[in-house]
């Protein structure tokens, strides 16, 4: 009797750890799925969050593009204007040069400011 008291104190104490370890296993379990479920989640809202940012950089790059584009036409647009005033310059220029000649009845210098008047003073006109 004293064999089966020994044994059943045993299996009562063995019982005991056994239902203490299940326990503790369970709560360390339980406290890992929430940590998974929380990174799973973290995970899902770093992803939306990394796709609404390559969708607003693509947004970007085509308005840079778009303004690059823009920007190209606007300074040829600029060095055209600048050309056609200097050919207007030039017109003008080669003009005062012959008045002031013809003003002073030197004419020589009458014909070199005619020289190439014509030409210059021509393709001003398309621009005025």
């Amino acid at each position: 009797m004293v064999v089966l008291a020994v044994v059943a104190g045993l299996l009562f104490l063995a019982g005991g750890v056994m239902t203490g370890l299940f326990l503790t296993t369970t709560g360390e379990l339980n406290r890992a799925e929430e940590r998974i479920s929380a990174q799973e989640a973290t995970i899902a809202a770093t992803a939306a969050e990394l796709e609404q940012v390559k969708v607003d950089l693509q947004r970007s790059q085509e308005t840079l593009a778009r303004t690059q584009q823009d920007l190209t036409g606007t300074q040829n647009d600029r060095d055209e204007q600048a050309r056609q005033k200097e050919v207007i310059a030039n017109c003008l220029d080669q003009l005062s040069t012959a008045l002031a000649a013809a003003a002073f009845g030197d004419e020589k210098a009458l014909e070199e400011a005619n020289e190439g008047l014509e030409e210059v003073c021509e393709e001003a006109d398309e621009y005025l």
